[in-house]
């Protein structure tokens, strides 16, 4: 088969399930992260004391990294939907 042909469903469908593997391997990563993080928040909330400037800083870059994140997995999930509802509702 040439490389200029396009792919057929077989071939689209494996590449999909291999996107939602490596989605889905790194969204567990992420959410390993998240635990981690929601204990350090947790751990600086009982310490008042501790949240200095540059703590709070801190929180808010993670805070902004965080929301980030969600959206992007959010629009990579939403892709993969789309394509699968594609390719699933070819005639």
């Amino acid at each position: 088969m040439s490389d200029s042909m396009p792919p057929n469903d077989a071939e689209k469908r494996e590449q999909l399930s291999r996107e939602f593997r490596e989605l889905s391997d790194d969204f567990n990563k992420f959410s390993e992260e998240c635990a981690f993080l929601c204990d350090a928040f947790a751990a600086i909330g009982r310490e008042p004391a501790c949240i200095t400037p540059p703590t709070s800083e801190g929180i808010g870059h993670i805070s902004y990294w965080l929301k980030c994140q969600v959206i992007d997995y959010r629009d990579k999930i939403d892709e993969i939907r789309e394509y699968w509802q594609a390719l699933n509702d070819k005639p």
